[in-house]
């Protein structure tokens, strides 16, 4: 799923969902996969329309528009060590963070569908959870057989 294991990144701490966001949108773009403004346009977003990202109990999805500063397309995993709010009472708190960058609608839905059949795989999800380091996370992730 991932070709970098510099986007799996396992039991980081963050104090805040804006914090959390930027922890994981950072391997996006240390890899080049999108500009520095790119957190920034995560951050905007969430406060203009809420955490529109957040797609089950426990997982967050962060994005921004192409526009904002996607490059490539990719996608970056951070499980956090403690779980933070996001302030949505049916999500929260999430504890995995699925970053992407998609520089079209096209790959952006094809990005999710992928991500979507990676989430149906419930003991994938609960070793994602179990990783206790990066390496550990890029093995599970890299083995997964959903390509995006």
């Amino acid at each position: 799923m991932i070709e970098d294991c510099k986007a799996a990144q396992a039991l980081r701490h963050a104090e805040s969902w804006a914090e959390a966001v930027a922890l994981a949108a950072n391997p996006l773009i240390e890899l080049g996969y999108a500009k520095t403004e790119y957190i920034q346009g995560i951050i905007d977003n969430t406060r203009e329309y809420g955490p529109y990202y957040l797609i089950a109990p426990g997982i967050a999805l962060p994005h921004a528009r192409p526009q904002q500063g996607a490059i490539r397309n990719g996608v970056a995993f951070t499980t956090l060590s403690q779980p933070v709010s996001f302030g949505h009472d049916e999500c929260d708190p999430i504890w995995l963070l699925i970053c992407v960058s998609a520089t079209d609608a096209e790959q952006h839905i094809k990005t999710i569908q992928a991500i979507a059949s990676l989430l149906d795989n419930s003991v994938l999800i609960t070793q994602i959870q179990q990783a206790r380091n990066d390496n550990e996370l890029y093995r599970l992730l890299a083995s997964a057989t959903v390509d995006i």
